[in-house]
């Protein structure tokens, strides 16, 4: 797992107070966008038109997915430089 910066870790700290539901709901309209989009494009390229609008249920879907997974991973990478920072902060002792 890649190691959060001081500088990610002030940001994490920071976004983290507004709650997990806003950041999860945040993540998840962006990347229900973003997902909307380019599933759309790739599809209009490949095969000359849009997807159904019966996937109208999956975008928000993903989104939830994915915000929840960016919740859990950043929590995971903030655990471990607090552990470190406190092992960092005994080792100067």
């Amino acid at each position: 797992m890649k190691k959060m910066s001081r500088k990610q870790f002030m940001r994490w700290e920071k976004l983290r107070m507004k709650g997990r539901t806003y950041v999860v709901l945040r993540a998840a309209i962006i990347s229900g966008v973003l997902f909307f989009v380019l599933l759309n494009l790739v599809n209009w390229i490949w095969k000359g038109f849009s997807l159904p609008s019966s996937f109208v249920f999956v975008y928000p879907a993903l989104g939830l997915v994915v915000g929840t997974f960016n919740w859990w991973l950043k929590e995971e990478r903030f655990k471990h430089f607090l552990v470190d920072k406190k092992a960092n902060a005994r080792s100067r002792r």
